[in-house]
């Protein structure tokens, strides 16, 4: 009995650790539209979200970035910021700009039933995506 409590309670860690996030919000999600006071549709480029487990990283224009994520019962806090590009490359979403701080302000989510689209919102602004593939996450 001795050794039975400290694995469950191991397991129970470990469990809780893996749970960053709802399976379903695990995916590639595509930006398709984004209203608020960020900034227009048409002055966004092309803009990817890649979600697995508690990390998130993405694309945006040519730039990328990463972070963290925490969701539970269709809230979420984002942590989001740009990843220097590449030696020798001028990019204009290489810094912290509105959409990194639309993605940071997002307080909660909603998910179609189908798990196909996917909007992330916040007093000010609503980012819908598509999701246009699955991830699973690796289990330790």
């Amino acid at each position: 009995m001795r050794f039975l409590l400290p694995t469950l309670a191991l397991a129970a860690g470990l469990a809780s650790a893996q749970a960053a996030t709802p399976a379903p919000l695990n995916g590639i999600w595509k930006l398709t539209r984004l209203t608020g006071q960020v900034m227009s549709d048409l002055a966004l480029p092309s803009v990817q979200l890649v979600i697995v487990g508690g990390q998130v990283r993405g694309d945006i224009g040519c730039g990328a970035y990463a972070g963290t994520i925490r969701a539970s019962h269709n809230s979420l806090a984002l942590q989001v910021a740009p990843l220097p590009p590449r030696p020798n490359e001028r990019c204009l979403y290489a810094q912290s700009g509105p959409f990194h701080a639309a993605l940071n302000a997002s307080t909660g989510y909603l998910i179609s039933s189908d798990t196909r689209q996917l909007v992330l919102f916040s007093k000010t602004t609503r980012l819908t995506f598509e999701r246009i593939g699955y991830i699973t996450p690796v289990k330790p």
